[in-house]
């Protein structure tokens, strides 16, 4: 059966390497988006959608939780 996780459990606990490399990269992403925001000739709409997009994946990817590794140990306790 899967645990259930509350919103404060799954944003608190530990985030798979996957995951965290997708938030990176979503990071800079809206970093990018933000530094173009402030060169003239630049379009509001590809910089909105780029700090946008990188902002909504970064928040996303914070909500994968690490799963455990299965415990091989038999339930009665015999090797």
């Amino acid at each position: 059966m899967e645990k259930t996780y509350t919103l404060w459990q799954r944003i608190t606990s530990a985030t798979p390497k996957f995951f965290r490399q997708v938030q990176i990269f979503a990071l800079a992403l809206a970093g990018l988006g933000g530094t173009l925001a402030t060169i003239h000739g630049i379009p509001a709409t590809l910089t909105t959608s780029l700090i946008s997009a990188g902002t909504a994946v970064a928040a996303v990817a914070q909500f994968a939780v690490k799963q455990l590794e299965p415990d091989n140990t038999p339930a009665n306790g015999t090797k």
